[in-house]
């Protein structure tokens, strides 16, 4: 369950950080408090920020790797197709890379996406003899940069993949 991937449920996190912080240090419960107030406002923008990049390519199905997105697709109406697998360490068998080649057909899916720790072999296997392209979306950031910009750069990284992939 990746429910980081939503603005909203950082926003709940980081309000419950500043509280279980205020609980655990009273004397700094003003200054917990007001960091969560400009990080939940930030929070909002990055949202807003994303759903723009996002708005192009909301109706344009695509197939992710596994079942990672769910929360980043609720919260900015994307049409995601499918998965290859339910689980990264379970690989498809070839009946289901066929059934999903055929999905990628059938539902005119622009992008199937690996991870990149994850073997893209079979994402060029799904998408040879198709129109669709393959492409990488990275839902833990493992190649990002530690530092305080690092969760608006994972949301960013996925976005830009997915708009690169299906625009």
């Amino acid at each position: 369950m990746h429910f980081w991937l939503d603005p909203e449920n950082a926003k709940l996190m980081v309000a419950n950080i500043a509280q279980v912080l205020s609980a655990a240090d009273p004397e700094n419960e003003a200054t917990y408090q007001a960091n969560a107030e400009v990080e939940i406002e930030a929070l909002g923008a990055l949202e807003n920020e994303i759903s723009r990049t996002l708005d192009g390519v909301k109706d344009k199905p695509f197939i992710v790797f596994h079942d990672a997105y769910q929360y980043f697709e609720s919260r900015f109406g994307l049409e995601v197709a499918g998965t290859i697998t339910v689980s990264p360490e379970a690989m498809p068998g070839a009946a289901r890379v066929d059934e999903l080649r055929k999905k990628v057909s059938e539902l005119g899916a622009t992008c199937v996406f690996a991870e990149p720790n994850f073997e893209p072999a079979i994402v060029s296997t799904i998408v040879e003899g198709t129109e669709a392209k393959a492409g990488v979306l990275d839902p833990e950031g493992s190649a990002l940069a530690e530092g305080p910009g690092l969760y608006g750069d994972l949301l960013r990284g996925i976005a830009a993949g997915l708009v690169d992939c299906l625009g």
